[in-house]
């Protein structure tokens, strides 16, 4: 049983007559299907051969009209090849580009943190450089001595104390340290460093910073009232200060 060609729609007309290039009334009923307007083109010559102008200008016109269509949807068909292209290029630039950049500004940050992260480590190296100085310069020379000993020589227990010292090659803490052992107490490590942190109160009342035997004598009655140090220790405490420097070792303690 055939289908009805009529209410078939053209594209399902279409396919039928390839199907069935035999069926003369399926191919009728493709070219007269309503939705398919035929525009007629009218005679250009009479019956007997002349030419119609009227016809043949409206041919011309139809045929200029048909071209410019075509070229028309040519030209629309190759914006939207070129707009479609045009849109993946974009976004494969754009991924390319977007990756690039990223790179960058990680190597800028990197770069910028590495700075910093230097610039703090020279800071934290340069202070424990300076801090250890301190604590290492702990010698004094004979000259230093010999001046400290004019300037105690009424006190018989700096005057001892400069003994070890001098006995020391002028290292305080070592000669701190044979101090606490001779008097019998137990030593510490950086004791001579810890000491003078204890007494820095006293070291740097102002009335105590300018003379040597006042400090010492300051020092020596701090130890024996708060410590159990002996205070034969004041000797070496009090000249470690003044080789660190009073006003940089008191200002350690504002710190």
């Amino acid at each position: 049983m055939k289908p009805n060609f009529k209410e078939m729609s053209v594209p399902d007309l279409r396919k039928y007559v390839l199907t069935h290039r035999d069926d003369m009334e399926a191919i009728e009923a493709l070219f007269h299907h309503p939705s398919l307007k035929w525009k007629t083109m009218p005679p250009l010559v009479t019956g007997d051969g002349m030419p119609i102008e009227e016809n043949i200008q409206l041919a011309e016109e139809a045929i200029k009209k048909r071209v410019e269509i075509s070229n028309e949807k040519q030209k629309q068909r190759e914006k939207a090849q070129e707009d479609e292209l045009r849109l993946k290029l974009e976004g494969e630039i754009e991924a390319k580009l977007r990756s690039q950049i990223e790179l960058e500004v990680e190597a800028k940050l990197r770069q910028k943190l590495e700075t910093e992260i230097e610039a703090r480590l020279l800071q934290k190296i340069a202070a424990e450089n300076q801090q250890a100085t301190r604590q290492t310069t702990a010698t004094v020379t004979q000259e230093k001595i010999d001046r400290a000993r004019e300037q105690l020589k009424h006190d018989s227990e700096a005057l001892a104390a400069l003994d070890t010292i001098q006995e020391c090659g002028g290292n305080l803490e070592d000669a701190a340290r044979l101090i606490a052992i001779a008097a019998g107490t137990e030593v510490e490590s950086d004791l001579l460093e810890k000491l003078s942190s204890r007494c820095r109160s006293v070291i740097c009342q102002d009335d105590l910073k300018a003379e040597l035997p006042v400090m010492i004598s300051a020092i020596a009655e701090f130890l024996g009232s708060t410590s159990g140090w002996p205070s034969r220790l004041a000797t070496p405490i009090a000249l470690f200060a003044i080789e660190q420097g009073i006003e940089d070792f008191c200002d350690l303690s504002k710190s």
